[in-house]
């Protein structure tokens, strides 16, 4: 049986990031994303890293930061 995914991401992922989210939903959508998980794809495009690293980012500083370390941590990430 294969696994669901998107884009690659496999949906087990996608759902244990939308469900460890603790900033209101309605804040991801006002940045234009429909869920946690597309506010991360998106920063990732925006910033030019990949899904991976944003991941790997977002399990060390938590789903608290989304907004704020997380975004710093990218504004100061070598290229």
């Amino acid at each position: 049986m294969s696994r669901l995914a998107i884009r690659s991401v496999s949906l087990d992922l996608i759902e244990r990031l939308n469900r460890d989210r603790v900033i209101p939903l309605n804040r991801y959508q006002a940045d234009g994303a429909i869920d946690r998980f597309g506010y991360l794809e998106n920063l990732a495009a925006d910033h030019g890293v990949t899904l991976e690293t944003i991941l790997t980012l977002t399990d060390v500083l938590g789903p608290d930061e989304d907004f704020d370390g997380l975004v710093t941590t990218l504004e100061d990430f070598p290229l």
